[in-house]
């Protein structure tokens, strides 16, 4: 794990009209502060990424579909600097990750449908300074957004 991530299990609450999927209160001892939140989506194989958010903290969480997130630590004082982490949510394990300050993050999605991923951030994206690298042709070593057989 990424020194400061976290991947918190979230609940599906059914009866019998649905059900609902919480995300984050702002009782929750992870909670960090509102900015925005918005809802992007990304198609099968599709990456998203990299960015890195200079003021913004990320809650990420999937609301219908499956992404593979990606997270890179940049960070020169972080005990985890130079480490890479895979995480796999959605359908299939609807959870929150919360993404440190200065922390490269991508996405790709996976299966066979579109995926919905809502991002709470903790700044306004006109208050935040964000960085870009190309998914393929960066500085990242030691990774692919290739999908592997295996």
């Amino acid at each position: 794990m990424i020194e400061g991530v976290i991947v918190k299990p979230l609940k599906r609450i059914p009866d019998d009209r649905g059900f609902i999927m919480k995300m984050q209160e702002s009782s929750d001892p992870e909670f960090k502060g509102f900015g925005e939140i918005y809802f992007s989506t990304v198609y099968p194989g599709v990456v998203k990424g990299w960015h890195l958010h200079e003021n913004a903290i990320l809650n990420y969480s999937v609301i219908k579909g499956m992404i593979r997130l990606v997270l890179y630590d940049d960070r020169e004082n972080s005990s985890t600097y130079g480490e890479l982490q895979e995480i796999y949510l959605g359908d299939y394990n609807y959870c929150l990750v919360q993404i440190p300050r200065g922390v490269w993050n991508g996405f790709q999605g996976i299966g066979t449908e579109m995926a919905i991923v809502a991002d709470l951030i903790t700044v306004v994206h006109s208050e935040d300074k964000m960085q870009r690298m190309d998914p393929h042709n960066n500085r990242i070593i030691n990774f692919s957004w290739e999908i592997k057989d295996r």
